[in-house]
């Protein structure tokens, strides 16, 4: 399996386990996936030491967006709202707006290029923490994230968090449960005597190196880092509250060099997740999206798996899945058969068009946002490329 296919799923499983959905079983729970609420994770990102990660990668936040819808709404070609300015239908109420599509693009987030953006720029304020940290003469160990591997998930879908796997890997690993599995197992039984744990338990290179700090040389390395602790600003971010950032150190100076202000950086994180989960929300309560589930469902029954909602399946039979080589079998069949479904009641192609039956008008409020948003980015890719940052 491939480093995309393996981010693909973990997104996935973090999209089913950031938001329980009321009245299903129990979401999937795995020990390396920290929990919380998706702002107490946003702004445990924003504050955290560790690598001192610009933001949560376009993994997390992509996982955290697909998880505010948690049913897909679905509407047949045919029976797509309009969405006229002035109507009631608009997203954000009031009159309506008509975004371009480079302003769609971000909205949706089903194209790669926002999110290579979004890594790009992501590097950028890793590179910039670096020099600034150099300056100090201190060591700075910056961790940059792969666009390729980015722009993959444009490919998740809000409610179907199975929906970028085609068949072929299905029906080699159905959803990845069970070699997961069966690796963390592995790894469990084998810790005593392994030298290393797995490369996803590995602290990064610029965790371990302020764990082996002495206390006054750490004391004074997170103060370069992050300034004060008291030296915090608060921002109002557009239909999401406030938000509270350290505003010291080198890491608040790079996100200000990237974004042009620190309330950028905010927007860029929290809002750009909060419009998504806004036109998931309303993709979710769309009328003509529960009698294509309830074909997909029907058609699944058809065939003895009986499931309410494609996260309704992927929630339950994640908990069944243990490391028995029937549990493999079972999953690779649901899988297969999901798939099948899936095709028969264009569940992929219709949420789209949904999601772009929405995002076509919105309020002159999150127009402004998804312009400014959209701004931002502009301003992250040309820092970006001053810097001669890759991906």
């Amino acid at each position: 399996m491939n480093t995309a296919d393996e981010r693909l799923r973990a997104a996935a499983r973090d999209a089913a386990h950031i938001f329980p959905t009321g009245g299903e079983m129990p979401p999937l729970r795995l020990p390396d996936l920290a929990s919380g609420h998706r702002r107490a994770r946003m702004r445990a990102a924003m504050g955290g030491i560790g690598r001192a990660r610009a933001w949560l990668s376009p993994l997390a936040a992509a996982a955290a967006v697909a998880a505010v819808a948690v049913v897909a709404a679905l509407v047949t070609p045919g029976d797509q709202p309009s969405q006229r300015p002035g109507s009631s239908g608009v997203l954000g109420g009031g009159p309506g707006v008509k975004l371009t599509r480079a302003q769609i693009a971000v909205l949706t987030a089903t194209t790669k290029r926002p999110w290579v953006v979004y890594t790009l720029a992501d590097n950028a304020t890793q590179a910039l923490i670096e020099r600034c940290m150099h300056a100090h003469g201190l060591a700075f160990y910056p961790f940059f994230e792969s666009t390729a591997e980015a722009a993959t998930m444009a490919a998740l879908v809000p409610g179907v968090p199975q929906a970028p796997f085609g068949l072929a890997a299905r029906q080699a690993d159905g959803y990845g449960f069970y070699s997961h599995g069966v690796r963390h197992a592995a790894h469990a039984r084998g810790v005593r005597h392994a030298k290393h744990p797995g490369a996803q338990d590995r602290p990064g290179r610029e965790d371990k190196y302020i764990a082996s700090l002495p206390a006054k040389a750490r004391q004074r390395y997170l103060l370069a880092l992050r300034g004060p602790l008291n030296r915090t600003v608060t921002v109002a971010i557009p239909g999401e509250g406030t938000g509270q950032i350290a505003a010291g150190g080198c890491l608040a100076a790079a996100r200000r060099q990237v974004y042009g202000s620190l309330a950028n950086f905010l927007l860029a994180v929290e809002g750009w997740t909060g419009i998504q989960g806004q036109l998931n929300a309303a993709v979710q309560a769309d009328p003509a999206f529960p009698p294509v589930i309830a074909k997909w469902s029907a058609c699944m029954a058809a065939h003895g798996y009986k499931y309410r909602s494609p996260e309704n399946l992927y929630n339950r039979l994640a908990t069944r899945i243990g490391t028995a080589p029937a549990d493999h079998a079972l999953e690779i069949r649901t899988a297969v058969q999901d798939y099948r479904c899936s095709q028969t009641a264009r569940l992929i192609p219709t949420i789209r068009a949904l999601q772009a039956s929405h995002a076509r008008y919105v309020s002159k409020a999150l127009a402004r946002n998804v312009t400014r948003i959209t701004q931002i980015f502009a301003h992250a890719l040309t820092v970006a490329r001053r810097l001669h940052v890759t991906g």
